[in-house]
């Protein structure tokens, strides 16, 4: 075990590990996972550690697009064995790893803690909101009319946690990720502040044909351009868990798509087409889509498509 330093005066005691993706995760003394430091899309690690001599040895893990990790070992030697391990899980994934020394109050007020980047988080959110009421639908903002410090905010780009943080849901959320694999155009493991503000514009201002296009290609888990009813369950039932309404059973779930299914005059299909799917939303209205999402705070319909729906 070693101790988190996550701002001053508040650390806690963590246990860090490393693997079996490529991936560093620290826990609890329970084992419940922490936090997740992503290793895929980085070419190797940049630490700092302390070097001075009459303070707990420290170290920091600088984590591109995120707050940084920071440890503090009980001796030098407890660090130096950390450190192998590092550099051993690194190169089994051949990722770099470079070290440099510094001092622990330049490494503390430098460090990018959970607060600091949660105050950026706060200013990109208010920028992208900001920003919804002047756009049209796949209209850009131009780069010289802004300030530097927008310029920076939207250099920032979320995970797929802040992303749940943002829309007030659950990291692990079935429909978190499908909207996060679909806002993420580039597929870099990020979303971007444009690829975040298309999408708050799209939901806010866009034709329901757009909506319900984005809808269908989030139940369309494995791509292969149709989806049928157990894609649909799935979907159905993380919008029931967002919609904080009562829990249906597995029977009645398959009874309302069933349902659906039947009224669309679909009931001998077991797939649904891009096409097939906008005559069912006709039928419904969108009414099993039309969700507000509490977005930091601005309340958005971003999936209300029971109005202007698709022809």
């Amino acid at each position: 075990m070693v101790r988190e330093w996550l701002h001053q005066n508040h650390k806690r005691l963590v246990k860090v590990k490393f693997g079996p993706e490529e991936a560093i995760y620290t826990t609890n003394r329970k084992g419940e996972k922490l936090r997740a430091v992503q290793m895929r899309n980085v070419e190797g690690m940049i630490i700092e550690i302390t070097q001075d001599s009459n303070t707990k040895p420290m170290l920091l893990i600088r984590v591109p697009r995120d707050h940084d990790l920071v440890l503090e070992f009980d001796s030098v030697p407890s660090r130096a064995k950390f450190i192998n391990k590092l550099e051993s899980f690194l190169r089994s994934i051949s990722k770099t790893l470079e070290i440099v020394t510094t001092l622990k109050d330049v490494m503390l007020n430098n460090a990018e803690t959970k607060e600091r980047r949660q105050k950026r988080l706060e200013h990109f959110f208010r920028e992208a909101y900001a920003l919804t009421f002047g756009l049209k639908p796949g209209e850009k903002r131009k780069l010289e009319d802004v300030s530097p410090d927008v310029i920076m905010v939207m250099r920032t780009s979320l995970s797929q946690s802040e992303f749940a943080g943002a829309l007030g849901m659950k990291g692990d959320a079935v429909f978190v990720k499908r909207m996060f694999n679909i806002v993420d155009k580039d597929g870099d493991g990020r979303i971007s502040f444009q690829e975040f503000l298309d999408t708050v514009v799209l939901f806010s201002k866009g034709k329901t044909e757009d909506k319900l296009r984005i809808i269908f290609d989030m139940c369309d888990h494995d791509r292969n351009g149709v989806i049928d009813k157990v894609e649909l369950s799935e979907m159905l039932r993380s919008l029931v868990d967002i919609a904080k309404t009562n829990s249906l059973s597995d029977g009645e779930v398959t009874e309302l798509i069933d349902g659906m299914f039947k009224t669309s005059g679909f009931d001998n299909k077991e797939f649904l087409t891009y096409d097939d799917f906008k005559l069912m939303m006709r039928e419904y209205k969108g009414d099993f889509v039309a969700i507000g999402l509490d977005c930091k705070g601005a309340k958005q319909n971003f999936l209300d498509t029971s109005t202007n729906v698709a022809r």
